[in-house]
């Protein structure tokens, strides 16, 4: 399954990094399990995104899952090229 990321951060300056695949937002959520490490958030109508607990947890998951990570320009034309089956 391919699952894209997007970096980012919170308010508090911790990273985070949001995912969507084309098999929809569910079956990214029950790919990755992200350890002890990264915080889940996650639910119905949104696209999972994982808090980084500790330093370099977000970098060993993106490998651990061969995870695509975009650029902003990147995100938002791949997002709108799989339109509304992200949210399944």
């Amino acid at each position: 399954m391919t699952i894209y990321g997007l970096y980012g951060f919170t308010h508090g300056w911790a990273k985070t990094l949001t995912v969507m695949s084309p098999a929809g937002a569910a079956a990214a959520h029950a790919e990755v399990e992200p350890g002890d490490d990264v915080a889940t958030y996650a639910g119905e109508g949104r696209l999972t995104q994982y808090l980084e607990k500790r330093e370099g947890a977000l970098e060993r998951l993106v490998a651990a899952y061969a995870i695509v990570v975009l650029s902003k320009d990147e995100w938002d034309a791949r997002k709108a090229e799989l339109g509304d089956a992200i949210w399944r």
